[in-house]
């Protein structure tokens, strides 16, 4: 078996996923990872006003965990 994801909400629920989890032994991976949902702010705000329901409203989901978005591996030296 193996996962796959479908759709464009199945995507952005994905995206928020790599955003949420924590990686506390291997913090430059988590970092790198994080970094690059955090990065695509711009098409999340998009995505946002996409005319999909469901990928609007996981969109603007997604913007708020950007937007909040505190961890141990993000955090400034």
């Amino acid at each position: 078996m193996t996962d796959s994801v479908a759709g464009r909400s199945g995507v952005v629920q994905l995206l928020q996923t790599i955003l949420e989890q924590a990686n506390p032994p291997r913090l430059g991976v988590q970092y790198a990872a994080h970094r690059a949902v955090l990065d695509g702010r711009i098409l999340a705000d998009r995505l946002a006003g996409d005319g999909d329901v469901a990928v609007q409203t996981l969109a603007q989901d997604l913007v708020a965990a950007i937007d909040n978005h505190v961890c141990e591996a993000c955090r400034p030296a």
